[in-house]
């Protein structure tokens, strides 16, 4: 990452940043909107990591990723160093066993509880433990059979706050259809027991006849498709019904048999061996192994359309997709595994921005964290035990499995430039949707408390996203020679989003409001009564009453005339009013 400059604050909006958030204005070249992603601007946003399976999204934007073979979970963001949160004991990674999947409690932010599915030495199981002590663990759901390969592994929670499980038949074809857990598609209550209303009484089980289910996702209806690995003649993609008998071993692919459900779409298994899946805009996204690509699939009412595959060859296998709170789309690769060819960098993640009018995008696609050696003050006197902002700032997303956020219910600023918050702000529609309905939680329902004390982040080694030919800007009105042919001018706005103390955060966006492209600028603002400070990127804590300096560098790229570009930042908000943030100066260079 570039470095900072030294003022009261310097401030350098890196490179992943300004990409992620110029997104939104630059036109996207005619076919590259494939489900309302632009893959002609996927970034290298991660790497180092080893065969990652399962990831999930914290409240503070970062994701939380599983490594199937070492059975470490990371915690990881684009530009900065991963940090280890905690390694499962018990995990047997024999064949395609490990640790596998992962999921967030739909009350996290209540409950603190993460759910991993993993083998152990006699089954694959699913257990949760509490942030703050991941080698406390209780059973979730336990005997799923496990083998050398076929373990399943997928785990989510549905639009319903279910957990749903998805299971291989563990090298036996016959668990796909007899009393075993294996070959199925289960549907619990988070604390492991039955639903009342799954299709068979007292039985988890909510589909079955599958060979071995790796990818599960939701539209905006509540339909659930499933992605599943073949033989040797069909992969599958899958509307999931309940008590659905899918038909394996007796079946692969379309049979027309009433006594089997079809699948939506089949794939030879060289262009595909589906594992993850994710829904975004009426496409589903599936992350392909053996086929070294992401298919997106258009889907309504249970029916596809006819498949586009992107990425192809380019980074080879791929794992696991998610739709993160950013808006991107975020996938792993796989190549450390059995059949992959790994590469400098690998095992990496990939993201891809959304293009401008698709939903989930937002004006602010890629938030920035905020390094800091120590906890942050918490209104209580003590330390706060959040990841926000220390070291990450941003605000609360939904865990939910669901693709699409809505808006949250938590309380946040009018969005006009000029903010004052009373005490109680008034509701409205938070850019980023929050995990739980509630706007405080109770002290003793601590959001987010750190397992293990994590170190400062820092620029990471590897290739983050950067400038690339892609991020140039759009075509737009070159920079004249002649400066009397045009003017280079700016705004800026800061906006504070309080929604709970430990993680309120700031937007600032600039946008050009001259007639030529500005590749640089500078903004000015002090920091507000009613704040205890503000913290930038790589800088430090600023109180109330200093003024802040934000510079842009040239290399981020232009920025057009009329586009706006904005990113997050990390305050200190201990509750009650906070004044505006004048006065806010912009000047572009």
């Amino acid at each position: 990452m570039p470095k900072r400059l030294s003022a009261a604050l310097a401030a350098v909006l890196c490179a992943v940043t300004a990409a992620a958030v110029l997104v939104a204005t630059r036109p996207v070249p005619a076919g590259a909107a494939t489900g309302g992603f632009d893959f002609t601007r996927a970034q290298v946003s991660i790497t180092g990591l080893q065969s990652p399976w399962g990831m999930a999204f914290l409240p503070d934007r970062s994701a939380l990723v599983t490594e199937r073979a070492t059975a470490d979970i990371w915690r990881v963001y684009p530009g900065y160093m991963q940090t280890r949160v905690t390694t499962i004991p018990n995990v047997y990674t024999t064949g395609d066993g490990g640790l596998l999947g992962i999921a967030l409690s739909p009350a996290f932010l209540q409950d603190q509880f993460v759910y991993v599915y993993f083998t152990s030495a006699s089954d694959n199981r699913v257990v949760r433990f509490r942030w703050g002590a991941p080698n406390t663990q209780q059973v979730v759901l336990s005997g799923i059979p496990r083998g050398q390969s076929r373990n399943g592994g997928r785990i989510a929670f549905g639009p319903d706050g279910m957990l749903y499980v998805a299971t291989g038949d563990a090298g036996t074809p016959v668990n796909a259809q007899n009393g075993t857990l294996g070959g199925k598609i289960l549907r619990l209550r988070p604390d492991g027991t039955v639903p009342a209303d799954n299709p068979f009484a007292g039985s988890p089980v909510y589909s079955y006849g599958h060979r071995n289910v790796q990818g599960l996702a939701w539209d905006d209806s509540g339909r659930l498709y499933a992605t599943e690995f073949g033989e040797d003649a069909w992969d599958e993609l899958n509307a999931i019904v309940p008590g659905g008998n899918y038909g394996w071993p007796s079946c692969q692919g379309v049979c027309r048999d009433a006594r089997w459900r079809d699948p939506i779409v089949t794939w030879r298994p060289a262009d595909a061996s589906p594992s993850g899946l994710a829904y975004a805009n009426g496409t589903v996204f599936a992350a392909a192994l053996r086929g070294t690509r992401l298919w997106a699939v258009p889907v309504a009412g249970g029916m596809a359309g006819t498949p586009v595959a992107e990425l192809q060859g380019k980074y080879g296998r791929l794992r696991t997709v998610a739709v993160g709170p950013d808006g991107w789309l975020w996938v792993t690769t796989s190549n450390h595994d059995a059949g992959g060819t790994p590469v400098y960098g690998d095992d990496r993640i990939i993201r891809i921005p959304p293009v401008e009018g698709w939903p989930p995008a937002s004006p602010s696609a890629s938030p920035s964290l905020s390094p800091s050696a120590g906890p942050s003050p918490s209104p209580s006197g003590g330390s706060s035990p959040c990841l926000s902002p220390s070291p990450s700032p941003s605000p609360s997303p939904s865990p939910s499995p669901s693709a699409t956020p809505s808006p949250s219910a938590s309380p946040s600023v009018s969005p006009s430039p000029s903010v004052s918050p009373s005490a109680t702000p008034p509701v409205s529609p938070s850019p980023s949707p929050s995990p739980s309905p509630s706007p405080s939680p109770s002290p003793s329902a601590s959001p987010c408390p750190s397992p293990t004390p994590s170190p400062s982040p820092s620029p990471s080694p590897s290739p983050s996203p950067s400038p690339s030919p892609s991020v140039s800007p759009s075509p737009s009105p070159s920079p004249s020679p002649s400066p009397s042919t045009g003017t280079r001018s700016c705004e800026a706005t800061i906006r504070f989003i309080l929604s709970w103390t430990a993680a309120s955060y700031g937007q600032l966006t600039v946008r050009n409001t001259g007639t030529l492209p500005i590749s640089s600028w500078i903004v000015t603002f002090k920091v507000p009564n009613g704040l205890s400070w503000v913290q930038m990127w790589n800088g430090g804590r600023v109180p109330p009453g200093a003024m802040v300096t934000v510079t842009n560098q040239p290399w981020n790229g232009a920025l057009p005339p009329g586009a706006s570009v904005t990113t997050d930042f990390a305050i200190g908000w201990p509750g009650g009013t906070v004044e505006a943030p004048s006065p806010i100066t912009c000047t572009a260079t």
